[in-house]
């Protein structure tokens, strides 16, 4: 596994991977967090943040070919990730820049349309009461 970024450098990628994301017409960035904690002292546990684009080279399990054979996409790029180690005492100035970079990022994001689903609940609903 590759080693843990800085937090300047994975501030620098998270910015890249969103801006990147928000251009496409669809995709995803999962971010994670967890804290490393250490049996040895009794200091509060350091915090490991990950990003990851979720882009995996798995076959998708729905395009099987007529023989049912699952294909795999050769035109599927190499999953982006990568993580690091936040001290406990640098924590408040992480999350502040933190929010600032996703909220940032999320700027080109447009909100997701639910009409369809609305549609959905509101047709069967009728049904239900009609019989």
């Amino acid at each position: 596994m590759a080693p843990h970024l800085s937090n300047d450098e994975f501030f620098s990628s998270l910015t890249d991977l969103l801006s990147k994301t928000s251009q496409k017409a669809r995709g995803s960035v999962f971010l994670s967090q967890k804290p490393l904690i250490d049996s040895v002292s009794n200091s509060p546990p350091s915090i490991l943040i990950r990003a990851t684009d979720g882009n995996t080279n798995a076959p998708n399990p729905k395009a099987s070919s007529k023989d049912g054979k699952v294909t795999k996409n050769k035109t599927s790029k190499d999953k982006v990730k990568f993580a690091t180690v936040v001290n406990a005492d640098d924590l408040e100035t992480f999350y502040t820049r933190y929010a600032d970079v996703c909220k940032s990022g999320m700027t080109g994001m447009k909100k997701r349309d639910r009409s369809k689903r609305k549609a959905k609940g509101k047709a069967g609903a009728a049904k239900a009461t009609k019989a």
